[in-house]
């Protein structure tokens, strides 16, 4: 009773194609604003983090929308501004070191000199050293390690020439250094980061004092062990800031407060950290943790 074309179903092909072909269109042009939106803001995400890590990234391209551009100009403005501030604080900080220890020098030279008593002399040249390694702390942590450049270097060997750098006859560590490849590393921040951890182990800790090398699901982890009477766990990020001490549980050893912050410094640097943990029948691991593949 119908005309055969009205009972016929033609499936619209060409409507499908061409929308398929408009949406297709329309991921891409909004692939393409996201891309130019997301790029920069990426890249000075990654120099914002270089700029966390103490160091100095190039500039960043200042591209894009013209917020964008405002956003880039006023970030490399402030990694200027940080770079010149810190180069004008090496500056002083070497003038100031240069003057210290040159009155230093003079000090204990008129000790040695002028005081007759030998016990006298001894305790004032012992001050004379003890002023020199607080302010060689200070300009340690002050100056910090960004300026070092990164190199593939041999993990143990350094270990070793800083631990036997260290050892005197009262104090000489045990080491056991494991099976680890070389890593891209910086070797003037980490020497002083285990110079510092075997300097709180001398002072802090008891015999016998151990340093271990080895690799530990894909990180190289750098241990420092004693057996004195360890840490808190609740005192151990307290201790990793600037100027603080435990005053009880590890001796009443005087300090600056300022080694463990230099190597929580180094190990940042590093992207790694800085673990305290309780030792098993006693004792301290002071722990470096830096990651297997290092970048500068």
């Amino acid at each position: 009773m119908l005309p055969s074309d009205h009972a016929e179903n033609d499936y619209p092909w060409h409507w499908l194609s061409w929308g398929s072909a408009s949406l297709a269109l329309a991921l891409l042009v909004a692939w393409l604003i996201v891309s130019r939106v997301t790029l920069p803001l990426r890249a000075l995400a990654g120099a914002a983090r270089e700029v966390g890590y103490g160091r100095h990234p190039e500039p960043v391209p200042e591209r894009g929308a013209i917020e964008l551009q405002q956003l880039a100009e006023a970030f490399n403005r402030m990694s200027e501004d940080l770079k010149r501030i810190e180069i004008e604080r090496a500056e002083v900080l070497a003038g100031i070191s240069h003057d210290l220890r040159t009155r230093l020098a003079r000090l204990r030279l008129e000790s040695e000199m002028s005081i007759s008593d030998a016990t006298a002399a001894r305790a004032v040249i012992d001050d004379i050293e003890q002023l020199d390694t607080i302010i060689a702390q200070f300009l340690d942590y002050a100056r910090g390690d960004s300026h070092e450049e990164a190199e593939l270097a041999d993990v143990n060997a350094l270990v070793a020439q800083t631990v036997g750098a260290q050892g005197r006859a009262s104090f000489a560590p045990q080491v056991a250094l494991g099976i680890v490849p070389l890593a891209l590393i910086h070797r003037q921040a980490l020497s002083r980061a285990l110079v510092n951890l075997l300097e709180n182990a001398r002072k802090y800790g008891a015999d016998p004092i151990t340093v271990e090398t080895r690799i530990d699901h894909g990180e190289i982890l750098i241990d420092v062990l004693d057996r004195g009477n360890g840490i808190p766990e609740s005192e151990v990020e307290r201790l990793k800031r600037p100027f603080t001490r435990l005053e009880n549980a590890r001796t009443d050893a005087n300090g600056t407060g300022l080694g463990l912050a230099i190597v929580e410094r180094s190990a940042r640097l590093h992207n790694g950290k800085l673990e305290l943990l309780a030792r098993d029948g006693g004792g301290l691991i002071a722990r470096l943790r830096l990651p297997l593949v290092l970048t500068p």
